[in-house]
């Protein structure tokens, strides 16, 4: 589980695709310097978000974190855009006692969404998105979404778009920095909404 406040940066130094796919990342703090994995305590199995993809450390060499991901993953999340040098989103899964900055994040993308427009108004950017109309429906305003693994406020809801607010800090210190028009992201919805799905029998 994560609260979508990321922590890192990752950058992709490899992909390959033995069987399911294998990706190596370096990690840098959100000023791009680079850490030393060993000084971050990081257990073998331990679960990563990787952009809001809840992945599995399998290695850790030379200083990168190896994680494998299935196509299921690779096929339902905006993974197979990743390339070499791609910059992601990291954090680390949350801890019992620990400050819940944004909202619970289970890191089970449930779709993906496309950058529609982005509007800078004075410091912050207004960033639209349009999702699958199946979707649309989980997405309240006020109400909480992870994209890329951020948790963030929905501004605005319409038939097949919604906006966020995203502050400064944000922007710089996390990959929408390098967004443009377009852009593909993941999208996790608020686990509340799954659930009062179920219990109503939305269809």
């Amino acid at each position: 589980m994560f609260t979508g406040i990321i922590t890192h940066i990752g950058e992709i130094k490899t992909i390959s695709h033995p069987s399911d796919w294998e990706i190596s990342v370096a990690i840098k703090n959100n000023d791009n310097s680079k850490i030393s994995i060993e000084n971050e305590k990081l257990l073998i199995g331990a679960s990563i978000s990787c952009s809001g993809i809840c992945l599995t450390l399998k290695k850790i060499s030379n200083n990168l974190l190896f994680f494998d991901v299935s196509n299921e993953t690779a096929f339902k999340t905006n993974f197979l855009n990743w390339k070499v040098g791609s910059i992601i989103n990291i954090e680390r899964s949350l801890r019992v006692g620990e400050e819940l900055g944004g909202h619970f994040v289970y890191g089970h993308v449930d779709t993906t969404a496309k950058i529609h427009s982005i509007e800078k108004i004075e410091g912050s950017y207004k960033v639209s998105f349009i999702i699958d109309a199946d979707y649309i429906k989980y997405i309240a305003t006020k109400g909480s979404v992870s994209i890329d693994g951020v948790s963030l406020t929905v501004n605005e809801v319409h038939s097949n778009t919604f906006y966020v607010n995203i502050i400064p800090f944000t922007w710089s210190n996390t990959s929408f920095k390098s967004y443009i028009i377009d852009t593909l992201v993941n999208i996790e919805i608020d686990i509340l909404a799954r659930y009062l799905e179920k219990m109503n029998g939305v269809k």
